[in-house]
This record gives structure tokens, sequence and C-alpha cells, in this order.
């Protein structure tokens, strides 16, 4: 997934507003998650709610975390474009 290069995160999902000044630039205290981890969350939630599985212990977890985060990728690079 990642080539190395550095990869666009999306910034913070919700930046805080109050913080500090460094080189005059405000810095939130704390930005929390980052928007990819948040598309990455709600996306396994539709994941998971849709999924027609009774017993959700067969499911391959890794696997289902990866496609979350591809479609959260997906989503910023859509974004992006706007």
């Amino acid at each position: 997934m990642n080539d190395g290069k550095a990869m666009n995160d999306g910034g913070p999902a919700f930046p805080m507003h109050a913080g500090r000044i460094r080189n005059g630039a405000l810095v939130p205290f704390s930005s929390g998650m980052t928007l990819r981890q948040y598309f990455a969350i709600k996306a396994l939630e539709g994941m998971i709610a849709s999924s027609p599985l009774c017993d959700r212990t067969i499911v391959d977890k890794k696997k289902w975390a990866r496609v979350a985060y591809e479609f959260a990728d997906a989503m910023i690079a859509e974004r992006s474009k706007a």
C-alpha cells in the first residue's frame, strides 16, 4: 500500500482550534485521529453491519481491516480531486 512515499492521511479528522503558536502557525494541542483513520472506521462499521455472517468469529479480521483502509485511501484520493 505504501511504496515509501509520504501517505496523504487527510490531516486531523476533528482538529482543535486551541493550541500554541509554532513558527507562526497555530498548532493544536492534540489532533486526535486522522481523517484516514476516521474513514476506515466508518467503512469497517458499514462492512460489519451489512455482513450476512451471523458468526463474525470466522471473519478474516486482518483482511477486513486492510479493505477498510483501502476504502479510506480511495475516499481521500477522491476528496483531493475536488
